[in-house]
């Protein structure tokens, strides 16, 4: 794939098909190995700190998330030194304030760590929104 603002020597490949869940465990399960960490396109408060922390989080944890303050969150890494749970991602209620607790339910019996709390953007509102504590 080639894209005009994407560097050309940096990978992408297409999220294909289904919801959320289906696209992010597939990126899980087939890119290649060491820790990954996906973010969503919509954090106006992120910084390359939030991104470090996160991956130093999986130095001793199996997973994180950066939590949001709706209930979902922005950020999800797995170390992947195993293949992630069969059941990663399933049944999570998307775009509500359940996600963040479904999500963790798929990863119970791993190591979770916790980073800092972000706003994503879902609404017009969401954007004039003040920014969530971050501990920084």
């Amino acid at each position: 794939m080639q894209s005009r603002a994407w560097p050309r020597h940096i990978h992408r490949w297409p999220q294909g098909r289904g919801d959320l869940g289906d696209r992010m465990g597939r990126a899980f399960r087939h890119a290649p190995g060491g820790p990954l960490v996906i973010v969503g396109a919509d954090i106006p408060g992120i910084t390359s700190f939030h991104i470090a922390e996160a991956f130093r989080a999986l130095g001793d944890h199996d997973a994180v998330v950066g939590p949001a303050p709706d209930g979902g969150y922005w950020l999800i890494g797995l170390a992947r030194r195993v293949p992630p749970p069969p059941q990663l991602f399933d049944r999570v209620r998307w775009s509500t304030e359940h996600a963040l607790d479904d999500t963790l339910a798929t990863l119970r019996g791993l190591r979770v760590a916790c980073v800092a709390t972000l706003n994503d953007v879902d609404t017009a509102a969401d954007l004039t929104a003040k920014p969530a504590w971050d501990g920084r």
